[in-house]
């Protein structure tokens, strides 16, 4: 949102609405059509401004929420396909099996739950910010839970993954939401996210850190910079501007 402000400042006829899931956030996402509610969702929760009012707004943009790379990582250590490379020990699924367990997982995402609803109660476009790839450091971590992106890169998987992936996001785009990628500057090796877009620095190790927690997924005003900048091209583009 700090990012946002400023933009708005050069884009005045341009408003916002933000409904941000929060993990300490106690009401349930809603989406409304005026007065009548048409879709709540119970695991998604906001700490304010949970209702949504799908007639107060020109057009739809859902951010991340699982629809990602992160989330078909984490399956790697118990499930695997006949091209995954390595993690023998993972349960060996057929291609069809591996194919349905992929499709499950990002067809009851939080993000695609939602799109469905936005656009099933809405004729407005739907603008879909791709998750940010996890910061590169992780891949040296082991603590914390976090071994399974070491795993997944010594074992030569994640160009698989990576491709399972954009197929994903392909078929959000066949369906008709318009997806803004990564931008391609921020991206390190396939996979991965360059540090110093993360609000984790690395060279801060002290107990409570961001780096120290794990915390490879959120990203800072640099990175926000870049993708306001994208999502504001694509407005104008896909709202015919």
């Amino acid at each position: 949102m700090p990012v946002w402000k400023a933009k708005a400042a050069t884009n005045p006829t341009m408003q916002a609405g933000f409904h941000i899931e929060r993990t300490y956030g106690t009401l349930p996402l809603t989406l409304q059509s005026g007065s009548t509610k048409v879709a709540e969702f119970p695991d998604i929760t906001c700490a304010y401004s949970a209702d949504v009012d799908l007639n107060s707004y020109d057009a739809f943009i859902v951010f991340g929420m699982h629809y990602s790379l992160t989330a078909l990582a984490k399956t790697h250590a118990k499930y695997r396909s006949a091209e995954n490379k390595g993690n023998n020990g993972a349960y060996l699924l057929s291609k069809p099996a591996y194919s349905a367990m992929t499709d499950e997982l990002f067809q009851f995402s939080k993000a695609k739950r939602v799109i469905d609803a936005v656009r099933k109660n809405s004729n407005l476009p739907v603008f879909y910010a791709q998750q940010p790839m996890p910061l590169e450091w992780i891949i040296g971590r082991q603590d914390r839970n976090l071994g399974f992106f070491k795993s997944i890169v010594d074992s030569d998987d994640i160009d698989q993954l990576l491709d399972t992936y954009g197929v994903m996001l392909n078929r959000l785009e066949d369906e008709g939401v318009r997806v803004l990628r990564q931008p391609p500057q921020t991206l390190a090796e396939p996979g991965f996210t360059k540090s110093h877009y993360g609000m984790a620095d690395v060279e801060d190790q002290t107990p409570e850190s961001p780096y120290t927690k794990g915390d490879y997924f959120h990203m800072n005003s640099h990175y926000g910079e870049l993708v306001t900048q994208d999502i504001l091209n694509e407005l104008k583009i896909g709202m015919g501007e």
